[in-house]
């Protein structure tokens, strides 16, 4: 890694720890969210230019990396909870909320915005990348390998 690079990713951990995320998986996961979305938001508009698709590329994006955030960030706080039960219904009031504003800021942005909703669908599924990407990383880290079925040697 450039020392630009990582630079910008020991300046994004320090900003994400000192907001509470001290999982260091948890903050990796954030913090390549959002240099994924920034990025490929701004690579799409340079590409592409201000168009609808681009912007609203960018906006999915961007939606996605929000609700990541909250949901990592409660996600945290709600496994100290020492009350199950409240910890519960926390969790299910927190989701369908995240989930309505969600529909409501789509809804916006196809209907009176005018937004693409294939490039919306794209730039939400930025977030499936990014966890391939980890996912990927991590096995490649642990340095296990698939059981023999025993016809190696």
């Amino acid at each position: 890694m450039t020392t630009r690079a990582s630079s910008l990713v020991t300046s994004f951990d320090r900003m994400l720890l000192c907001r509470g995320f001290v999982n260091p998986d948890i903050r990796m996961l954030v913090r390549n969210q959002i240099l994924l979305a920034g990025f490929s938001a701004v690579f799409c508009l340079a590409v592409l230019g201000f168009s609808a698709w681009a912007w609203s590329y960018g906006a999915g994006a961007v939606l996605a990396t929000l609700n990541f955030w909250f949901l990592a960030g409660f996600g945290m706080r709600i496994t100290s909870q020492p009350n199950r039960t409240e910890a519960v219904l926390a969790t299910l009031t927190r989701f369908y909320l995240r989930l309505g504003l969600t529909g409501a800021v789509l809804y916006a942005l196809i209907v009176w915005a005018g937004a693409r909703p294939v490039a919306l669908l794209t730039g939400v599924s930025i977030i499936v990348v990014n966890f391939l990407c980890w996912g990927a990383v991590k096995i490649a880290a642990s340095g296990t390998r698939e059981a023999s079925n025993g016809k190696e040697a």
